[in-house]
């Protein structure tokens, strides 16, 4: 099973429209796989391995799908905005790649971002697209610099140097995790634009806490 539990952002059901899909893992569960199935984050498929194995299952309509390696819709719009193809932007700036807002940012720039607090945007513009850290707030999407603040790169770049993309990439992202700071709470990693220190906690579950308090 992939790293990934929970509704798989971006993977519409082809079979019902819905973005309900969740993880179908094959094989003899332990107990963190019982819990997560109890909890509805990935299914049982079962401790043979069937000759053609599907990656998803809905929720909504029970349809089983799809394959780890599909792109997601926000995936695959990138990679178009880009002019390459799926794999080869996986190969220069990895998967897991949203959309981030619905209007266009300043300028015209498109934004995505990837990880889980966000650890690295791009933007683009046209025939260039540029990678910066991401800049967000809590309820407030605000993905990363003007186009003008990072070095312009081409879909030339992803595809005839996907390793020095990727080191870039890289670069941006592990700076952006050394800045994320640890919930006491929900034991997750909090980007430091959403962690309270005052309360060692994220601005989420400082918030339910006082709505519980109410």
């Amino acid at each position: 099973m992939g790293g990934s539990v929970g509704v798989q952002a971006g993977r519409v059901c082809p079979g019902c429209g819905r973005e309900d899909s969740i993880p179908l893992v094959y094989g003899t569960p332990g107990a963190d796989l019982f819990e997560q199935a109890e909890s509805g984050r990935v299914a049982l498929g079962g401790c043979l391995m069937p000759e053609e194995t599907a990656a998803f299952v809905c929720r909504s309509c029970d349809l089983a799908w799809g394959n780890e390696s599909d792109p997601t819709a926000d995936e695959a719009t990138l990679a178009g905005l880009l002019d390459v193809g799926h794999a080869e932007l996986v190969r220069a700036l990895g998967a897991g790649w949203r959309r981030e807002g619905v209007a266009d940012g300043q300028d015209g720039v498109r934004w995505f971002v990837s990880g889980e607090p966000a650890q690295l945007a791009v933007g683009v513009q046209g025939p260039w697209f540029v990678l910066a850290r991401p800049l967000m707030s809590w309820g407030e999407h605000r993905p990363g610099p003007l186009m003008g603040d990072g070095p312009r790169l081409t879909r030339d770049d992803v595809l005839h140097q996907p390793h020095l993309v990727a080191e870039v990439a890289e670069a941006i992202a592990s700076h952006r995790r050394r800045s994320f700071r640890w919930c006491r709470t929900c034991r997750r990693a909090t980007a430091p634009e959403s962690f309270v220190a005052s309360e060692g906690s994220c601005e989420g579950c400082v918030s339910a806490f006082a709505d519980a308090g109410e």
